[in-house]
C-alpha cells in the first residue's frame, strides 16, 4: 500500500493517512498482545496517545516501559528508551567499577582512560544492546527494533512527527496564552477533573525519589572524562528529584522541587515558606491555584481549567507563578528561532554565560559554582539544568537532572567517595543533553533564580 493511501486499523477502525509507519506504531502500542513488546498485562500496559477521536495527538506516545508512562514526542522516544536501556544495564557498571574508599587515592591518571579502560568502555557499550534478562529489557529491545527497522527508521518517524507538531502543536505556552489548552500542551489527562484515588494514595505515601550528593560525583566523572574540555556545575546541594513508579508525567512539579531543594539548603529568599521540607505535588498545586486567585499569571486557570488534584501538565508559567507568590526572586526567559540550530545555539550561549558569572577560578577544568540550577522547558518535557559542558570536539552539552530517570545505584554508591571510574563517559550519559536531543526543538523556556545582588540592583 502506498503511503499516500489511507490505512484502516483492523482492530479499532482508526483511519490513518500518515503512512505505514504511524499505523505500525499504533498497532504495536494500542493493540499489542501479551507476547508483543510491552510484555505486560492489559491493565498495566502503556499505550500510545494516538486515537481515532484525537488524531492531532498522533505524534505523541507514552513510553512503553513498565512504570514510566511519560508522554513523549515521537522524536524523543528512541532516545528516551535508550536511557531506560542504560538504567536496566547498570549492573555492567557495578561489575566494572572498583569499590571506592572515602579517602582512596587515584590509581589511574585523570587526564584520560588507559587503553584497557577504552577497551572496557567499548565492550561495556556493546554489551548494553544484549541485555535481555527482564521484561523491561525485552520491551526496550522490541521498541528499538520497531524504531530502527528498515523503511520505518526513527529518522522517518521523527520527520513525520515534526511536520505534524509544527503544524498543530505550539511549543511555548507563552505563544498561546489565554485560551483553553488541550492534550498537546497538558498531556493525556488534559480534561481530567480528579486523578484516581490510587494515585493520590501513592503520591501521599511515597512523595518523590530524591538523591543527595550526586553533583560532586558528576564533578569527578567529568574530571576523568577524556572527552570533556571544561565544564561548569551548579551548587552541590541540589537534589535530584525523580518520579516514582506509575506516577506518569509530573515533570514540571519535580523540577520545581529540585529548585526548592536549593532554596531550602541555601536559605535563599522565600525559603521559610517550605519549613525545611521540599513541597509535595499537592502543595505546589495549592500554591499555583493561590497565585491564580491573586492575579499572578491568572490566565493559567483559563488555559488549564484548573489543576488542583489533577494530572494536567504544568510548565514555566506555573513555576513562575509559584515563585512570584512566595516572593522568591526569579526571571523567565523564552528562546525562539525558526531557523534550525539557532535556538539551540542561543540556549547554550545563555547557559554558559550564566555559569561563567559564578566561577571563582576560571583556570580549573571543572568549574564548580554556588549558583542555583535552572528550570528548563521544551515542548512536552522539562528538566533541571545543573551545569554546562564543552567537549574537546567543540560541541556543547547541557548537564541536567531529568525527573523521568532516577540515579542508578552505580552512581549512588559513589556519593561521598573519592573514586576512579573505568567508564566515566558512559556513567555521564544520563546527565548529558546535546544536539541529538535538542535539535528537534525551536523554542525553549528557562526560569532562573535571581541572586541578592541582582534582586536589589
Amino acid at each position: 500500500m502506498r503511503e499516500d493511501q489511507a490505512m484502516v486499523c483492523p482492530f479499532c477502525g482508526w483511519t490513518n493517512e500518515a503512512g505505514e509507519y504511524q499505523m505500525l506504531l499504533h498497532m504495536e502500542t494500542l493493540h499489542a498482545e501479551d507476547d508483543l513488546p510491552l510484555g505486560v498485562k492489559e491493565e498495566n500496559s502503556y499505550r500510545a496517545s494516538a486515537s481515532a477521536d484525537n488524531a492531532e495527538d498522533a505524534p505523541y506516545a507514552e513510553c512503553p516501559i513498565e512504570g514510566c508512562g511519560e508522554l513523549l514526542a515521537l522524536q524523543e522516544l528512541d532516545y528516551h528508551i535508550e536511557l531506560h536501556a542504560e538504567q536496566s544495564s547498570e549492573h555492567l557498571l557495578k561489575e566494572s567499577t572498583p569499590a571506592p574508599e572515602p579517602d582512596s587515592q587515584a590509581q589511574l591518571p585523570l587526564s584520560g582512560p588507559s587503553r584497557a579502560q577504552r577497551e572496557a568502555q567499548r565492550q561495556g557499550q556493546s554489551d548494553l544492546a544484549s541485555v535481555e534478562n527482564s521484561s523491561q529489557s525485552k520491551a526496550i529491545s522490541a521498541w528499538r527494533r520497531l524504531l530502527k527497522m528498515p523503511g520505518s527508521s526513527s529518522t522517518n518517524v521523527v520527520s513525520h512527527a515534526k511536520s505534524l507538531q509544527d503544524e498543530k502543536k505550539p511549543t511555548s505556552p507563552y505563544s498561546i496564552r489565554g485560551r483553553r489548552l488541550g492534550k498537546a500542551q497538558l498531556g493525556k489527562y488534559a480534561h481530567e477533573e480528579r486523578m484516581p484515588d490510587w494515585l493520590v494514595t501513592l503520591l501521599r505515601k511515597h512523595g518523590q525519589v530524591t538523591s543527595q550528593g550526586v553533583i560532586p560525583v558528576l564533578a569527578q566523572l567529568l574530571e576523568q572524562s577524556s572527552s570533556t574540555k571544561y565544564a561548569y556545575l551548579c551548587h552541590p546541594c541540589v537534589q535530584h528529584v525523580s518520579k516514582i513508579k506509575r506516577e506518569g508525567g509530573f515533570c514540571g512539579y519535580r523540577n520545581i522541587q529540585m529548585m526548592c531543594s536549593f532554596i531550602i539548603h541555601t536559605k535563599f529568599k522565600g525559603h521559610t515558606h517550605f519549613r525545611g521540607v521540599i513541597p509535595s505535588i499537592f502543595q505546589i498545586q495549592e500554591d499555583i491555584e493561590t497565585a491564580w486567585d491573586r492575579g499572578i499569571n491568572a490566565e493559567g486557570r483559563i488555559e488549564t481549567g484548573g489543576i488542583r488534584g489533577t494530572r494536567k501538565y504544568i510548565g514555566t508559567p506555573e513555576a513562575l507563578a509559584v515563585f512570584c507568590l512566595l516572593e522568591i526572586p526569579c526571571e523567565p526567559l523564552a528562546i525562539k528561532d525558526t531557523e534550525p540550530a539557532k535556538s539551540e545555539a542561543q540556549l547554550m550561549d545563555y547557559v554558559e554565560n550564566y555559569f561563567q558569572s559564578g566561577v571563582e577560578d576560571p583556570t580549573q577544568r571543572i568549574r564548580r559554582t554556588k549558583l542555583p540550577p535552572i528550570y528548563f522547558q521544551h515542548a512536552g518535557h522539562s528538566l533541571t539544568i545543573i551545569g554546562f559542558e564543552k567537549l574537546k570536539n567543540g560541541s556543547k552539552q547541557l548537564l541536567v537532572f531529568d525527573p523521568s530517570f532516577h540515579d542508578s545505584s552505580s552512581i549512588l554508591r559513589l556519593v561521598g567517595k573519592t573514586f576512579v571510574h573505568p567508564l566515566p563517559d558512559l556513567a555521564l550519559r544520563q546527565y548529558r543533553r546535546g544536539n541529538r536531543y535538542l535539535k528537534a526543538y525551536r523554542e525553549f523556556e528557562l526560569l532562573r533564580l535571581r541572586t541578592d545582588t541582582e534582586a536589589t540592583g
